[in-house]
């Protein structure tokens, strides 16, 4: 092998590794992505905390925030259609025997859930399946509201519902704040011209799904 074909196959190596974590950024997570300490992750409690027959869990795996708060505008509504609402990070979640009803919201990462939302699904599927259990989903992909990315993003929670069929889905679109990106993460983006920069969520969609919630849970 000469020092040529060398080069040109370590070249072609690195242009896939960038092919392929530009796509990875297409459907609203970043691979590598170091978390910036700034962010905050949404921790709240809505409704009469003593009305423990009526209590919903509403928990969400997000990467940059903007989830969080997604998960915080459901818990609201269901908050003031009358029930006691805590709003998690899956993370801060080991209990779910004081829930008659959880809502599990999770962004997208190389077109899933995150890995920490998924497994949740599965390390509780037991609990989970005992009472009502409905999805959101939130994802770049939707930044631009065609059938064909609806599809899209329905497919993207597949794995989850093998585990655990839920009584509701709802899909939104997302986030993007390139200031909240690393150095590498944001060259990655911004050379990708089909993942744009903006708050793009629809809080009237959102809204929406969550008033239509209570029926269902």
């Amino acid at each position: 092998m000469n020092e040529k074909t060398k080069v040109t196959r370590r070249r072609f190596l690195l242009l896939a590794g960038g092919t392929a974590g530009a796509a990875a950024l297409t459907c609203g997570g970043l691979a590598i992505s170091a978390r910036p300490p700034e962010i905050k992750f949404i921790e709240e409690s809505f409704g009469d905390g003593t009305n423990m027959k009526d209590k919903i869990l509403v928990a969400y795996a997000s990467k940059c925030g903007s989830t969080g708060q997604v998960a915080q505008a459901i818990g609201q509504i269901l908050a003031d259609n009358g029930a006691a609402v805590d709003v998690r990070p899956l993370n801060k979640v080991d209990d779910l025997s004081t829930y008659r009803a959880v809502v599990l919201g999770s962004a997208i990462r190389q077109a899933k859930w995150l890995p920490e939302a998924k497994k949740f699904v599965a390390d509780h599927q037991a609990e989970l399946s005992r009472v009502p259990t409905a999805y959101f989903t939130v994802c770049m992909t939707l930044s631009q509201d065609t059938e064909e990315n609806r599809r899209k993003a329905a497919a993207f929670l597949e794995p989850v519902r093998q585990i655990l069929k839920p009584v509701e889905e709802g899909f939104f679109a997302g986030k993007m704040d390139y200031g909240q990106l690393g150095f590498v993460e944001r060259l990655m983006v911004e050379r990708v011209k089909y993942v744009p920069q903006g708050d793009f969520r629809n809080w009237t969609a959102i809204q929406s799904w969550a008033q239509a919630l209570p029926t269902r849970l």
